[in-house]
């Protein structure tokens, strides 16, 4: 089965910490890895999962993305979770 997404996606591997608010509204730090970026969002690897909708930043070195989490998924040991660029976001 082929996977027909509405963006190129460019593969990564980086570093990052993924930042946001838990549904407590206490603040959260991980660190995580990059997978890959497109136009319209990232996707990171991380073993802590995060709840669809949250409003989170991603940071490695002097860049960062923020976004909405549009989908987490477990995968063996880790979740990957995708994100939606926040609109006026640098998509360099």
């Amino acid at each position: 089965m082929s996977e027909k997404r509405a963006e190129f996606r460019i593969p990564l591997m980086a570093r990052v910490d993924v930042l946001w608010e838990d549904e407590d509204g206490n603040p959260r730090v991980a660190p995580a890895t990059l997978e890959d970026k497109s136009r319209g969002g990232v996707s990171v690897r991380m073993r802590t999962p995060i709840a669809d909708g949250s409003h989170i930043t991603i940071k490695w070195g002097d860049e960062h993305v923020s976004g909405i989490v549009t989908n987490c998924r477990r995968q063996k040991a880790q979740y990957v979770v995708g994100v939606q660029r926040s609109a006026g976001e640098n998509s360099e």
